[in-house]
Protein backbone atom coordinates (compact mmCIF):
# COMPACT_ATOMS: atom_id res chain seq x y z
CA UNK A 1 0.00 0.00 0.00
CA UNK A 2 1.41 3.30 -1.29
CA UNK A 3 2.55 5.30 1.60
CA UNK A 4 -0.84 8.32 2.46
CA UNK A 5 0.50 11.88 2.05
CA UNK A 6 -0.25 14.18 5.15
CA UNK A 7 -2.68 17.22 4.16
CA UNK A 8 -2.23 20.04 6.29
CA UNK A 9 -4.51 22.73 6.64
CA UNK A 10 -4.05 25.97 4.55
CA UNK A 11 -2.39 28.42 6.83
CA UNK A 12 -5.22 30.67 6.13
CA UNK A 13 -7.46 28.70 8.31
CA UNK A 14 -5.11 28.51 11.33
CA UNK A 15 -4.49 32.26 11.18
CA UNK A 16 -8.32 32.89 11.12
CA UNK A 17 -8.37 30.81 14.29
CA UNK A 18 -5.93 32.18 16.24
CA UNK A 19 -7.48 35.39 15.42
CA UNK A 20 -10.79 34.44 16.50
CA UNK A 21 -9.26 33.12 19.84
CA UNK A 22 -7.36 36.07 20.40
CA UNK A 23 -10.45 38.42 19.88
CA UNK A 24 -12.07 36.13 22.40
CA UNK A 25 -9.70 36.53 24.97
CA UNK A 26 -9.72 40.24 24.52
CA UNK A 27 -13.59 40.62 25.25
CA UNK A 28 -13.61 38.13 27.85
CA UNK A 29 -10.72 40.31 29.28
CA UNK A 30 -13.00 43.71 28.32
CA UNK A 31 -15.80 42.09 30.43
CA UNK A 32 -13.94 40.96 33.19
CA UNK A 33 -12.36 44.85 32.99
CA UNK A 34 -16.08 46.04 33.06
CA UNK A 35 -17.16 43.66 35.96
CA UNK A 36 -14.16 44.74 38.24
CA UNK A 37 -13.94 48.18 37.49
CA UNK A 38 -17.72 49.57 36.45
CA UNK A 39 -20.35 47.05 37.85
CA UNK A 40 -18.11 46.30 40.86
CA UNK A 41 -20.32 48.06 43.53
CA UNK A 42 -23.83 46.83 42.09
CA UNK A 43 -22.83 43.24 42.16
CA UNK A 44 -20.77 43.85 45.33
CA UNK A 45 -24.22 44.86 46.81
CA UNK A 46 -26.29 41.73 44.87
CA UNK A 47 -23.81 39.03 46.52
CA UNK A 48 -23.85 41.05 49.52
CA UNK A 49 -27.63 40.77 49.34
CA UNK A 50 -27.95 37.40 48.93
CA UNK A 51 -25.32 36.33 52.24
CA UNK A 52 -24.78 39.52 54.08
CA UNK A 53 -27.71 41.26 56.07
CA UNK A 54 -28.19 44.14 58.66
CA UNK A 55 -29.71 42.57 61.91
CA UNK A 56 -31.05 45.05 64.69
CA UNK A 57 -29.44 44.17 68.21
CA UNK A 58 -32.44 44.58 71.10
CA UNK A 59 -31.54 46.79 74.07
CA UNK A 60 -32.13 45.40 77.20
CA UNK A 61 -34.33 47.59 78.89
CA UNK A 62 -32.99 49.46 82.61
CA UNK A 63 -34.56 47.94 85.66
CA UNK A 64 -36.74 49.71 88.00
CA UNK A 65 -36.14 50.11 92.11
CA UNK A 66 -37.78 51.10 94.60
CA UNK A 67 -35.77 52.52 97.71
CA UNK A 68 -34.74 49.12 99.13
CA UNK A 69 -33.38 47.99 95.97
CA UNK A 70 -36.22 45.84 95.81
CA UNK A 71 -36.96 45.28 91.50
CA UNK A 72 -40.39 46.85 90.56
CA UNK A 73 -39.43 46.17 86.61
CA UNK A 74 -37.01 43.79 85.10
CA UNK A 75 -36.86 42.94 81.16
CA UNK A 76 -36.15 39.49 80.71
CA UNK A 77 -34.94 37.38 77.39
CA UNK A 78 -36.93 35.93 74.63
CA UNK A 79 -36.35 34.53 71.85
CA UNK A 80 -38.70 36.02 68.60
CA UNK A 81 -38.47 34.24 65.59
CA UNK A 82 -38.28 36.32 62.12
CA UNK A 83 -38.05 34.85 58.72
CA UNK A 84 -36.60 35.91 55.30
CA UNK A 85 -40.00 35.69 53.64
CA UNK A 86 -38.28 35.28 49.63
CA UNK A 87 -36.91 31.72 51.20
CA UNK A 88 -38.52 30.93 53.93
CA UNK A 89 -42.27 30.73 52.01
CA UNK A 90 -40.55 28.49 48.93
CA UNK A 91 -39.75 25.65 52.05
CA UNK A 92 -43.68 24.87 53.23
CA UNK A 93 -42.44 21.20 53.32
CA UNK A 94 -40.05 21.98 56.25
CA UNK A 95 -42.59 24.21 58.46
CA UNK A 96 -43.73 21.52 60.22
CA UNK A 97 -41.50 21.99 63.93
CA UNK A 98 -42.00 25.41 63.49
CA UNK A 99 -46.35 24.68 63.43
CA UNK A 100 -45.88 22.03 66.48
CA UNK A 101 -43.30 23.78 68.89
CA UNK A 102 -44.44 27.47 68.13
CA UNK A 103 -48.24 26.30 67.91
CA UNK A 104 -48.38 28.60 65.04
CA UNK A 105 -51.43 27.84 62.47
CA UNK A 106 -50.40 27.07 58.75
CA UNK A 107 -52.89 28.93 57.22
CA UNK A 108 -51.76 32.10 58.96
CA UNK A 109 -48.19 31.46 57.81
CA UNK A 110 -49.34 30.81 54.30
CA UNK A 111 -51.65 34.14 54.51
CA UNK A 112 -48.12 36.08 55.67
CA UNK A 113 -46.55 34.87 52.37
CA UNK A 114 -49.70 35.48 49.96
CA UNK A 115 -49.42 38.65 51.56
CA UNK A 116 -45.58 39.19 51.13
CA UNK A 117 -45.90 38.09 47.31
CA UNK A 118 -49.03 40.50 46.45
CA UNK A 119 -47.45 43.70 48.11
CA UNK A 120 -45.69 46.54 46.31
CA UNK A 121 -43.28 46.59 48.70
CA UNK A 122 -41.42 43.14 49.39
CA UNK A 123 -39.92 43.40 52.54
CA UNK A 124 -37.02 41.22 53.25
CA UNK A 125 -38.18 40.48 56.91
CA UNK A 126 -41.22 39.32 58.65
CA UNK A 127 -41.83 38.28 62.09
CA UNK A 128 -43.03 34.41 62.35
CA UNK A 129 -43.89 34.72 66.60
CA UNK A 130 -42.27 36.41 69.57
CA UNK A 131 -41.12 36.26 72.42
CA UNK A 132 -41.02 32.55 73.02
CA UNK A 133 -38.54 31.16 75.47
CA UNK A 134 -34.94 31.39 74.51
CA UNK A 135 -34.46 27.90 73.73
CA UNK A 136 -37.93 27.31 72.52
CA UNK A 137 -37.15 29.66 69.59
CA UNK A 138 -33.11 28.51 69.69
CA UNK A 139 -35.22 24.35 69.15
CA UNK A 140 -36.78 25.71 66.19
CA UNK A 141 -34.18 27.90 64.99
CA UNK A 142 -31.82 25.01 64.71
CA UNK A 143 -34.70 22.81 63.12
CA UNK A 144 -32.92 23.63 59.74
CA UNK A 145 -35.87 25.81 58.02
CA UNK A 146 -34.76 27.54 55.71
CA UNK A 147 -34.53 31.72 55.72
CA UNK A 148 -35.74 31.46 59.65
CA UNK A 149 -33.99 33.48 62.22
CA UNK A 150 -33.85 34.70 66.33
CA UNK A 151 -33.78 37.45 67.40
CA UNK A 152 -32.85 38.45 70.95
CA UNK A 153 -35.84 40.50 72.71
CA UNK A 154 -36.99 41.75 75.55
CA UNK A 155 -40.30 40.83 77.55
CA UNK A 156 -40.86 43.59 80.71
CA UNK A 157 -41.45 41.85 84.20
CA UNK A 158 -43.05 43.28 86.94
CA UNK A 159 -42.63 41.14 90.08
CA UNK A 160 -45.37 43.05 92.25
CA UNK A 161 -48.08 42.72 89.69
CA UNK A 162 -50.85 44.88 90.40
CA UNK A 163 -49.36 46.73 93.41
CA UNK A 164 -48.23 50.42 92.42
CA UNK A 165 -48.67 49.14 88.59
CA UNK A 166 -51.03 52.59 88.02
CA UNK A 167 -47.83 54.35 89.01
CA UNK A 168 -44.87 52.47 87.03
CA UNK A 169 -47.28 51.83 83.98
CA UNK A 170 -46.26 48.97 81.17
CA UNK A 171 -44.67 48.60 77.79
CA UNK A 172 -45.95 47.70 74.46
CA UNK A 173 -44.76 44.60 72.70
CA UNK A 174 -41.38 46.41 71.19
CA UNK A 175 -40.36 47.33 75.13
CA UNK A 176 -41.43 50.81 74.87
CA UNK A 177 -42.67 53.23 77.89
CA UNK A 178 -46.71 53.32 76.74
CA UNK A 179 -47.60 54.66 80.61
CA UNK A 180 -46.52 56.52 84.36
CA UNK A 181 -42.80 56.03 85.19
CA UNK A 182 -42.14 53.70 82.12
CA UNK A 183 -43.24 56.42 79.50
CA UNK A 184 -41.74 59.21 81.65
CA UNK A 185 -38.34 57.85 81.70
CA UNK A 186 -38.28 56.34 78.62
CA UNK A 187 -35.22 57.98 77.28
CA UNK A 188 -33.53 56.41 80.43
CA UNK A 189 -34.73 52.98 80.55
CA UNK A 190 -34.96 52.40 77.15
CA UNK A 191 -31.40 52.52 75.60
CA UNK A 192 -30.47 52.52 71.95
CA UNK A 193 -30.57 49.71 69.64
CA UNK A 194 -27.62 48.55 67.67
CA UNK A 195 -27.02 47.11 64.41
CA UNK A 196 -24.96 44.33 63.06
CA UNK A 197 -24.00 42.83 59.56
CA UNK A 198 -24.39 39.07 59.58
CA UNK A 199 -23.04 36.22 56.75
CA UNK A 200 -26.36 33.46 56.24
CA UNK A 201 -25.27 30.10 54.66
CA UNK A 202 -26.64 28.30 51.39
CA UNK A 203 -30.01 27.73 53.50
CA UNK A 204 -30.76 31.08 54.55
CA UNK A 205 -29.70 30.83 58.05
CA UNK A 206 -27.17 33.69 59.49
CA UNK A 207 -24.61 31.60 60.91
CA UNK A 208 -21.82 34.85 61.44
CA UNK A 209 -21.39 37.97 62.56
CA UNK A 210 -19.40 40.15 60.54
CA UNK A 211 -19.34 43.52 61.37
CA UNK A 212 -20.62 46.19 64.60
CA UNK A 213 -22.35 48.62 62.40
CA UNK A 214 -23.35 50.42 65.77
CA UNK A 215 -23.00 49.32 69.21
CA UNK A 216 -26.05 48.81 71.30
CA UNK A 217 -26.47 50.85 74.51
CA UNK A 218 -28.51 49.10 77.21
CA UNK A 219 -30.88 51.44 79.17
CA UNK A 220 -30.33 52.57 82.34
CA UNK A 221 -31.62 51.76 86.10
CA UNK A 222 -34.22 53.88 87.46
CA UNK A 223 -34.44 54.04 91.24
CA UNK A 224 -37.40 56.13 92.63
CA UNK A 225 -38.72 56.43 96.40
CA UNK A 226 -41.47 54.55 96.94
CA UNK A 227 -41.38 51.42 99.30
CA UNK A 228 -42.96 48.36 97.80
CA UNK A 229 -44.05 46.67 100.90
CA UNK A 230 -46.02 49.50 101.18
CA UNK A 231 -47.40 49.30 98.00
CA UNK A 232 -48.32 45.95 98.46
CA UNK A 233 -50.31 46.53 101.76
CA UNK A 234 -52.07 49.49 100.34
CA UNK A 235 -53.18 48.25 97.42
CA UNK A 236 -54.36 44.90 99.57
CA UNK A 237 -56.00 47.29 101.91
CA UNK A 238 -57.68 49.67 99.26
CA UNK A 239 -58.73 46.55 97.44
CA UNK A 240 -60.83 44.97 100.16
CA UNK A 241 -62.46 48.22 101.37
CA UNK A 242 -63.40 48.53 97.61
CA UNK A 243 -64.59 45.19 97.83
CA UNK A 244 -66.89 45.19 101.13
CA UNK A 245 -68.47 48.54 100.38
CA UNK A 246 -68.78 47.35 96.39
CA UNK A 247 -67.41 50.57 95.51
CA UNK A 248 -66.30 51.92 91.93
CA UNK A 249 -62.88 52.83 92.52
CA UNK A 250 -60.35 54.54 95.00
CA UNK A 251 -57.12 55.56 95.96
CA UNK A 252 -54.47 55.94 98.36
CA UNK A 253 -51.09 58.23 98.13
CA UNK A 254 -48.68 57.99 101.43
CA UNK A 255 -46.50 60.80 101.39
CA UNK A 256 -43.10 60.67 103.66
CA UNK A 257 -42.33 63.90 105.73
CA UNK A 258 -40.49 65.90 105.82
CA UNK A 259 -39.13 64.50 102.58
CA UNK A 260 -41.71 65.12 100.68
CA UNK A 261 -41.16 61.28 99.00
CA UNK A 262 -43.97 59.67 97.66
CA UNK A 263 -43.83 56.08 99.17
CA UNK A 264 -46.85 54.37 97.58
CA UNK A 265 -49.71 55.71 95.19
CA UNK A 266 -52.04 52.68 94.00
CA UNK A 267 -55.31 52.05 92.47
CA UNK A 268 -58.57 50.71 92.48
CA UNK A 269 -59.40 49.16 89.68
CA UNK A 270 -56.94 47.41 89.22
CA UNK A 271 -54.82 45.61 86.54
CA UNK A 272 -51.68 43.24 86.34
CA UNK A 273 -49.16 44.73 83.91
CA UNK A 274 -47.68 41.12 83.42
CA UNK A 275 -51.04 39.96 81.98
CA UNK A 276 -51.93 42.20 79.04
CA UNK A 277 -55.76 41.38 78.67
CA UNK A 278 -56.22 43.61 81.88
CA UNK A 279 -54.46 46.53 79.82
CA UNK A 280 -58.12 48.29 79.68
CA UNK A 281 -57.83 52.26 79.34
CA UNK A 282 -60.58 52.33 82.58
CA UNK A 283 -58.57 50.18 84.60
CA UNK A 284 -54.83 51.78 84.34
CA UNK A 285 -55.55 55.09 84.78
CA UNK A 286 -54.01 56.77 87.75
CA UNK A 287 -56.70 57.82 89.31
CA UNK A 288 -54.38 59.57 92.06
CA UNK A 289 -53.16 62.01 90.04
CA UNK A 290 -55.34 62.12 87.15
CA UNK A 291 -58.97 62.40 89.12
CA UNK A 292 -60.47 64.87 90.55
CA UNK A 293 -62.70 64.92 93.43
CA UNK A 294 -64.57 68.11 95.71
CA UNK A 295 -62.15 67.36 99.28
CA UNK A 296 -65.47 68.58 101.23
CA UNK A 297 -65.04 68.63 104.80
CA UNK A 298 -61.10 67.21 104.25
CA UNK A 299 -60.82 71.35 103.65
CA UNK A 300 -61.97 72.70 106.33
CA UNK A 301 -58.33 72.19 108.14
CA UNK A 302 -57.52 74.92 105.82
CA UNK A 303 -59.97 77.17 105.94
CA UNK A 304 -59.72 77.06 109.94
CA UNK A 305 -55.92 77.54 109.47
CA UNK A 306 -56.61 80.81 107.62
CA UNK A 307 -58.64 82.49 110.24
CA UNK A 308 -56.15 81.04 113.13
CA UNK A 309 -53.73 82.46 110.94
CA UNK A 310 -54.55 85.96 111.50
CA UNK A 311 -54.53 86.07 115.19
CA UNK A 312 -58.44 87.48 114.80
CA UNK A 313 -59.22 84.14 115.74
CA UNK A 314 -58.23 81.57 118.23
CA UNK A 315 -58.78 77.69 118.94
CA UNK A 316 -61.40 78.38 122.00
CA UNK A 317 -63.25 81.79 119.94
CA UNK A 318 -67.09 80.46 119.72
CA UNK A 319 -68.88 79.81 116.82
CA UNK A 320 -73.22 80.13 117.18
CA UNK A 321 -73.74 76.87 114.66
CA UNK A 322 -77.65 77.04 116.11
CA UNK A 323 -80.08 75.92 114.50
CA UNK A 324 -78.10 73.57 112.62
CA UNK A 325 -78.50 75.70 109.61
CA UNK A 326 -77.81 78.99 107.92
CA UNK A 327 -79.08 80.94 104.93
CA UNK A 328 -76.44 82.45 102.33
CA UNK A 329 -77.32 84.58 99.72
CA UNK A 330 -80.97 82.12 99.31
CA UNK A 331 -79.37 79.00 99.48
CA UNK A 332 -79.29 77.33 102.55
CA UNK A 333 -75.87 75.59 104.29
CA UNK A 334 -77.07 72.82 106.78
CA UNK A 335 -75.30 70.32 109.34
CA UNK A 336 -76.70 66.52 109.98
CA UNK A 337 -77.82 67.86 113.70
CA UNK A 338 -78.23 71.16 115.64
CA UNK A 339 -74.50 71.23 117.39
CA UNK A 340 -75.19 74.62 119.35
CA UNK A 341 -72.35 76.83 120.20
CA UNK A 342 -69.18 75.24 119.39
CA UNK A 343 -65.27 76.70 119.72
CA UNK A 344 -63.59 76.81 116.20
CA UNK A 345 -61.25 73.47 117.44
CA UNK A 346 -64.93 71.77 118.19
CA UNK A 347 -66.31 72.63 114.14
CA UNK A 348 -63.22 70.56 113.06
CA UNK A 349 -64.29 68.09 115.42
CA UNK A 350 -67.79 67.97 114.64
CA UNK A 351 -67.65 68.69 111.44
CA UNK A 352 -69.93 71.71 111.16
CA UNK A 353 -70.64 72.99 107.76
CA UNK A 354 -72.64 76.06 109.27
CA UNK A 355 -69.30 76.84 111.39
CA UNK A 356 -67.19 76.89 108.94
CA UNK A 357 -68.80 78.71 106.65
CA UNK A 358 -69.23 81.48 109.43
CA UNK A 359 -65.91 81.44 110.06
CA UNK A 360 -64.71 81.62 106.30
CA UNK A 361 -67.22 84.85 105.71
CA UNK A 362 -65.85 87.07 108.73
CA UNK A 363 -63.23 87.34 106.52
CA UNK A 364 -62.42 88.69 102.71
CA UNK A 365 -63.02 86.27 100.22
CA UNK A 366 -59.50 86.72 99.16
CA UNK A 367 -58.07 85.23 102.52
CA UNK A 368 -59.50 82.22 101.90
CA UNK A 369 -59.27 81.75 98.35
CA UNK A 370 -55.08 82.28 98.70
CA UNK A 371 -55.30 80.16 101.82
CA UNK A 372 -56.18 77.61 99.44
CA UNK A 373 -54.26 78.09 96.45
CA UNK A 374 -51.30 78.17 99.51
CA UNK A 375 -51.63 74.61 99.94
CA UNK A 376 -51.42 73.76 96.40
CA UNK A 377 -55.10 73.57 94.80
CA UNK A 378 -55.06 75.23 91.34
CA UNK A 379 -51.80 73.64 90.33
CA UNK A 380 -50.18 70.02 90.02
CA UNK A 381 -48.43 68.76 93.16
CA UNK A 382 -45.80 66.65 91.19
CA UNK A 383 -45.44 67.09 87.47
CA UNK A 384 -46.25 63.49 86.97
CA UNK A 385 -47.67 62.02 83.23
CA UNK A 386 -50.87 62.68 82.98
CA UNK A 387 -51.30 64.60 86.25
CA UNK A 388 -54.05 66.88 86.28
CA UNK A 389 -54.18 70.47 88.33
CA UNK A 390 -57.78 70.90 89.40
CA UNK A 391 -59.54 74.00 89.53
CA UNK A 392 -59.77 76.90 91.91
CA UNK A 393 -61.79 79.14 90.45
CA UNK A 394 -62.32 82.37 91.91
CA UNK A 395 -65.47 83.18 92.69
CA UNK A 396 -66.52 86.01 95.27
CA UNK A 397 -69.98 85.57 95.78
CA UNK A 398 -71.61 84.92 99.50
CA UNK A 399 -72.84 81.34 98.57
CA UNK A 400 -69.68 80.44 96.62
CA UNK A 401 -67.67 81.88 100.05
CA UNK A 402 -69.29 79.55 101.91
CA UNK A 403 -69.54 76.72 100.28
CA UNK A 404 -66.00 76.61 99.52
CA UNK A 405 -65.30 76.82 103.29
CA UNK A 406 -66.23 73.30 103.28
CA UNK A 407 -64.29 71.74 100.07
CA UNK A 408 -67.29 72.32 97.48
CA UNK A 409 -66.74 74.62 94.58
CA UNK A 410 -62.86 73.28 94.25
CA UNK A 411 -61.70 70.04 92.51
CA UNK A 412 -57.85 68.24 93.48
CA UNK A 413 -56.40 64.82 93.21
CA UNK A 414 -55.77 62.64 95.71
CA UNK A 415 -51.87 63.55 95.58
CA UNK A 416 -52.96 67.34 95.62
CA UNK A 417 -54.72 67.02 98.87
CA UNK A 418 -51.69 64.52 100.63
CA UNK A 419 -49.50 67.70 99.83
CA UNK A 420 -51.67 69.84 101.07
CA UNK A 421 -51.97 68.42 104.77
CA UNK A 422 -48.09 68.58 104.96
CA UNK A 423 -48.58 71.84 106.06
CA UNK A 424 -50.13 70.32 108.92
CA UNK A 425 -47.79 67.35 108.99
CA UNK A 426 -44.61 70.23 109.20
CA UNK A 427 -44.46 73.73 110.81
CA UNK A 428 -46.81 74.97 108.44
CA UNK A 429 -45.18 74.72 105.17
CA UNK A 430 -45.87 72.97 102.17
CA UNK A 431 -43.26 70.11 100.98
CA UNK A 432 -42.20 69.70 97.44
CA UNK A 433 -43.40 66.47 96.21
CA UNK A 434 -40.86 64.18 94.87
CA UNK A 435 -40.32 60.28 93.46
CA UNK A 436 -36.62 60.98 93.54
CA UNK A 437 -35.78 59.05 96.96
CA UNK A 438 -33.70 61.17 99.42
CA UNK A 439 -31.18 60.20 102.52
CA UNK A 440 -31.76 59.52 105.74
CA UNK A 441 -32.85 62.67 107.58
CA UNK A 442 -32.93 64.55 104.87
CA UNK A 443 -35.24 67.72 105.12
CA UNK A 444 -37.48 69.07 101.84
CA UNK A 445 -37.28 73.23 101.89
CA UNK A 446 -40.86 73.69 101.78
CA UNK A 447 -42.84 77.10 101.19
CA UNK A 448 -44.69 78.82 104.03
CA UNK A 449 -48.51 79.05 104.48
CA UNK A 450 -48.87 78.83 107.91
CA UNK A 451 -47.07 80.27 111.26
CA UNK A 452 -45.82 77.20 112.93
CA UNK A 453 -48.37 77.84 116.06
CA UNK A 454 -51.19 77.65 114.08
CA UNK A 455 -49.78 74.05 112.32
CA UNK A 456 -49.91 73.02 115.49
CA UNK A 457 -53.00 73.97 116.72
CA UNK A 458 -54.44 72.79 113.44
CA UNK A 459 -52.91 69.22 114.33
CA UNK A 460 -54.33 68.87 117.58
CA UNK A 461 -58.09 69.23 116.26
CA UNK A 462 -56.77 66.79 113.24
CA UNK A 463 -56.34 64.49 117.00
CA UNK A 464 -59.23 64.93 118.54
CA UNK A 465 -61.51 64.83 114.97
CA UNK A 466 -59.83 61.33 114.80
CA UNK A 467 -61.36 60.57 118.58
CA UNK A 468 -63.85 58.95 120.33
CA UNK A 469 -65.51 62.26 120.01
CA UNK A 470 -64.61 62.83 116.55
CA UNK A 471 -65.87 62.19 113.11
CA UNK A 472 -63.27 59.34 112.33
CA UNK A 473 -62.36 57.42 115.52
CA UNK A 474 -61.85 54.33 113.35
CA UNK A 475 -58.85 56.09 112.38
CA UNK A 476 -57.55 55.24 115.81
CA UNK A 477 -53.81 52.62 116.02
CA UNK A 478 -52.79 51.11 119.02
CA UNK A 479 -49.53 53.31 120.89
CA UNK A 480 -49.83 55.76 118.99
CA UNK A 481 -51.47 59.15 118.53
CA UNK A 482 -53.10 60.46 114.88
CA UNK A 483 -55.14 63.22 113.42
CA UNK A 484 -57.07 63.51 110.43
CA UNK A 485 -60.09 64.84 108.74
CA UNK A 486 -62.97 62.86 107.34
CA UNK A 487 -64.89 64.05 103.82
CA UNK A 488 -67.99 62.89 102.36
CA UNK A 489 -68.55 64.42 99.47
CA UNK A 490 -72.04 64.32 96.94
CA UNK A 491 -71.08 63.28 93.62
CA UNK A 492 -71.74 65.77 90.96
CA UNK A 493 -73.02 64.05 88.08
CA UNK A 494 -73.52 65.99 84.90
CA UNK A 495 -73.24 69.15 86.65
CA UNK A 496 -75.53 68.01 89.74
CA UNK A 497 -75.25 67.08 93.15
CA UNK A 498 -76.53 63.42 93.27
CA UNK A 499 -78.13 63.09 97.06
CA UNK A 500 -77.17 59.31 96.69
CA UNK A 501 -73.75 58.81 95.81
CA UNK A 502 -70.62 59.93 97.79
CA UNK A 503 -67.09 60.25 97.85
CA UNK A 504 -65.72 58.89 101.05
CA UNK A 505 -62.54 60.70 102.43
CA UNK A 506 -59.87 60.23 104.56
CA UNK A 507 -56.66 62.86 105.09
CA UNK A 508 -54.08 62.27 107.71
CA UNK A 509 -50.85 62.16 109.66
CA UNK A 510 -49.28 60.33 111.95
CA UNK A 511 -47.49 60.17 114.34
CA UNK A 512 -49.24 63.29 116.09
CA UNK A 513 -45.96 64.18 118.28
CA UNK A 514 -43.39 64.35 115.82
CA UNK A 515 -45.30 63.29 111.81
CA UNK A 516 -43.58 61.26 109.78
CA UNK A 517 -47.01 60.55 106.93
CA UNK A 518 -49.16 61.56 105.66
CA UNK A 519 -51.81 59.64 104.24
CA UNK A 520 -54.81 60.30 102.26
CA UNK A 521 -57.88 56.95 100.87
CA UNK A 522 -60.33 58.12 98.72
CA UNK A 523 -63.25 55.74 97.79
CA UNK A 524 -65.31 56.24 94.97
CA UNK A 525 -69.22 55.46 94.84
CA UNK A 526 -69.42 53.26 97.93
CA UNK A 527 -72.68 51.66 97.69
CA UNK A 528 -72.82 48.93 100.99
CA UNK A 529 -74.34 50.05 104.62
CA UNK A 530 -72.06 52.43 105.20
CA UNK A 531 -70.64 55.72 103.10
CA UNK A 532 -69.28 58.15 105.52
CA UNK A 533 -65.21 58.90 104.94
CA UNK A 534 -65.31 57.74 108.88
CA UNK A 535 -66.80 54.29 107.99
CA UNK A 536 -64.99 53.51 105.30
CA UNK A 537 -61.56 55.39 104.33
CA UNK A 538 -60.41 55.81 107.88
CA UNK A 539 -60.25 52.29 108.72
CA UNK A 540 -57.64 51.74 105.38
CA UNK A 541 -56.32 54.46 106.82
CA UNK A 542 -55.59 53.06 110.33
CA UNK A 543 -54.14 49.46 108.87
CA UNK A 544 -51.91 51.36 106.63
CA UNK A 545 -50.67 53.78 109.36
CA UNK A 546 -49.97 50.92 111.76
CA UNK A 547 -47.75 49.27 109.46
CA UNK A 548 -46.04 51.81 108.41
CA UNK A 549 -45.24 52.64 112.42
CA UNK A 550 -43.95 49.04 112.22
CA UNK A 551 -41.67 48.82 108.99
CA UNK A 552 -40.51 52.20 109.43
CA UNK A 553 -39.45 51.35 113.43
CA UNK A 554 -41.33 54.67 114.67
CA UNK A 555 -41.27 54.89 118.27
CA UNK A 556 -44.34 55.47 119.96
CA UNK A 557 -46.04 58.71 121.45
CA UNK A 558 -49.40 57.29 122.81
CA UNK A 559 -51.29 54.87 124.71
CA UNK A 560 -54.57 54.61 121.94
CA UNK A 561 -56.01 51.71 121.03
CA UNK A 562 -57.07 50.35 117.74
CA UNK A 563 -61.27 50.70 118.38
Amino acid sequence: MPDRQLIRPPLWRRHVILAAMGALFILLGARVVHLQVSEHERLQAQGDARYLRQLTVIPARGRILDRNGQVLAVSTPVGSLWAEPAVFCKAQIKWQPLIDLAQIDEARLLAACDKHRQSDFRADFMYLKRRLPPMLAQQIHDSGIPGVGVQREYKRYYPGGPAGAHLIGFTDVDDVGQEGLEMAHESQLGGRAGRIRALKDRAGNYVERVENIQPVRHGRELTVSVDQRIQSLANDYLARAVRDHRAVGGSVVVLAVPSGEILAMVNAPQFNPNDRATLRADAFRNRSITDLLEPGSSAKPFTAAMALDGGAVGATTMVDTTPGRNRVGGHVIRDNQNHGILSVGDVITRSSNVGISKIAMAFPYDDLYDAFAGVGFGRRAANLPGESAGPLKWRNRPVEHATLSYGYGVSVTPLQLARAYTVFATDGELLPVTLVPQADGYRAQGERVFSADTAHAIRAMLERAAGIDGTAPKARIARYRVGGKTGTIHKLIDGVYDQERYVSVFAGIAPITAPRFVVVVSIDDPRGEFYYGGDVAAPVFAALMADLMRLYNIKPDGAGDST
